[in-house]
Formats: C-alpha cells, structure tokens, sequence
C-alpha cells in the first residue's frame, strides 16, 4: 500500500544524542559528549535541508535532551517553540501517549526529544506501516541519537495514538554520519 496522501499530522521522535556515562548530578545532569553535540547538530542541519519544521517541540529535561534541543536549533538555524516537559523523562509507552494525545490539532507537526527504551517502543506501537527494512532496523536498534518520522492520516492527535502511523523516515546515528557534513542531505 503506498502512503501518497498528505499526511495530516506528522511525529518526530528523537532520541537524544550520546552523553557520557556517568556525572556526579545523576542520570538527569549527565551532558553530552562532544561527539554528540556534534551528532545534534549534524541532526538539526539534516531538519534544515529536509525542510523539517515541527510546529512545536517537547523535551525532557534532562541535560542531554535539552543539549540535544540546543544542537538542533543550531544545525537547523531556526528557533522551535518549545516545552520542557518533566514527565518525559524515561517516561513509558502510557506516559508518553498521553503526553501526545494532550497536544491541540492545530499543531500538525510535533517532536519530542528524549529517551529510551521508551521512545523505541513508543515508535514501534506507532508505525503500523512503512518501509520494512526502516522498520526492522528500529526494532534492532534507536541509537543516539536517531529520528522516526511518523505520519497519521488522522486530524486529531488522540486518534494517532491508535497505532495507525505510516513510518516515513527511520534515521539512525550510522546513517547520519554518512551524510556530508555541510549538506546533510
């Protein structure tokens, strides 16, 4: 079945990028590594080329998610409206799907930053569709940092939360650092 109807709402769900392991604050004071600031930002040049333009963005509050939402605005060279948003920390597939289900129709193009193995399974119960080796991939592995974009042919956020979404694009760290680092594309 080919997805050729515009979508009418559209889920981005990043996982933030690499932090280190251990910081004295606990898990939620852990900052990200160089590399993943740069992984952010190599993410938000890849919104930018894509002319990827959420309407509205939640993120945990976690350092590494707020870094990780800090890199993206850089890379993308755009300033998002964004919430942060405490029960998005490690928040569960329940959790999350009430976070989203809250969000009005008029934003058509939301993204969440923050963490697995929430977010994983979150996009898993999503996708009902889309491209079979994207979505095999995922189940595998949501690496940090990576991106599922998932469309839903619905007007309502409640109802996306069924589990209809189309997978359009399953971006992985690996696959992001094999795109040119100026382009992105």
């Amino acid at each position: 079945l080919l997805h050729l109807v515009a979508p009418m709402l559209r889920l981005a769900i990043l996982r933030h990028a690499e932090a280190v392991p251990i910081v004295e604050g606990g898990d939620p004071e852990r900052p990200l590594t160089s590399a993943g600031r740069g992984m952010a930002e190599r993410m938000g040049r890849y919104f930018r080329n894509s002319d990827l333009v959420p309407d509205f963005v939640l993120v945990s509050p976690a350092l590494r998610a707020q870094e990780t939402f800090e890199g993206l605005e850089r890379g993308a060279e755009w300033s998002f409206k964004v919430e942060f948003v405490p029960a998005l920390y490690n928040a569960s597939i329940e959790m999350l799907t009430a976070i989203v289900a809250e969000v009005p129709a008029e934003i058509e193009f939301l993204l969440l930053i923050g963490h697995n193995p929430g977010f994983a399974e979150f996009a898993n119960v999503l996708a009902g569709s889309g491209k079979k080796a994207e979505l095999a991939k995922w189940r595998d592995h949501f690496s940090t940092p990576c991106l599922a974009l998932i469309d839903f042919d619905v007007k309502s956020w409640p109802k996306a939360m069924a589990g209809n979404g189309h997978l359009e694009t399953f971006l992985t760290r690996a696959a992001l650092a094999k795109l040119p680092a100026g382009d992105q594309r």
